[in-house]
Parts: structure tokens; C-alpha cells; sequence
């Protein structure tokens, strides 16, 4: 499965008022290696690299993470800038997957962990709070 996910944008409240906890552009050439975790769960998890994909507007500024191999599972965790609580509030979260091949079965995932996570040894069954995708 080959797909790059160009920005994850996450936010509360409303547009005008919103505070932003994680916003991802990626266009930083390999600087994204310091604030991703790549899980070290199991041996055989698939690579990723920085990548505008196939079809792109402008190559510099929409590059995003891009899997390599087909039929591998992935795993990486960033952090939020500091801890947020949504009670009585808007939660809005974006990201963009691009899938660029015809693909039988997988998909991409959003997930929001609990604070105590361990982002090294994360995997398919770890427990999360919310998922998209």
C-alpha cells in the first residue's frame, strides 16, 4: 500500500478561536525523524521516505510520508504539543491520505493515544482513545 499523507492538521474550537495541538507539513526534508517514532514492535514493518507522490500542484511544498513496500504494515507516533481536554468544546481533526494504487485491502489511521504511550513498541493492539480512518 502506497500512500502519502500530505498534512494533519488538528485543532479545537472553532476556526476563528482555535488552538492548534499538531500541525504536520513534513516539508522539512528529514528534520521529521526527530519528532516521529517509528515503532520497533516487529521486524518485518515497512519503511517509509518523504515523497509528493505521482500527481502534485507543487512538489516542494506537498511532499509527505510515502510507504514503500506493498502489504506491510506501518507504525508511527508523533506527539501533541502538550496535553488538551475538549469538555464542552469542538474537536476538528484533518488529515490527507493519498492513495495512489489500486489496493485489494488496507487503508491509513489515525489514532489518538493516551499520554502514557510508549510510540517504540506500539502496534494493532495498543489501547487508543479515538481513531479515524
Amino acid at each position: 500500500m502506497k500512500f502519502s499523507t500530505v498534512a494533519c492538521v488538528l485543532g479545537l474550537g472553532a476556526v476563528a478561536s482555535s488552538e492548534v495541538f499538531l500541525e504536520e507539513t513534513f516539508n522539512d526534508g528529514d528534520a521529521w525523524t526527530k519528532r516521529w517514532t517509528v515503532s520497533n514492535y516487529r521486524d518485518d514493518l515497512g519503511k517509509v521516505e518523504l515523497s509528493a507522490g505521482k500527481w502534485f500542484a507543487d512538489e516542494k511544498e506537498l511532499v509527505g510520508l510515502q510507504t514503500t513496500e506493498d502489504y506491510r504494515f506501518y507504525a508511527l507516533a508523533t506527539s501533541l504539543k502538550k496535553p488538551f481536554n475538549n469538555t464542552d468544546k469542538d474537536f476538528v481533526a484533518q488529515f490527507s491520505v493519498k492513495h495512489e494504487q489500486k489496493i485489494d485491502c488496507g487503508g491509513g489511521y489515525l489514532k489518538f493515544y493516551p499520554s502514557k504511550f510508549d510510540a517504540k513498541t506500539f502496534n494493532g493492539d495498543s489501547e487508543y482513545n479515538i481513531m479515524f480512518g
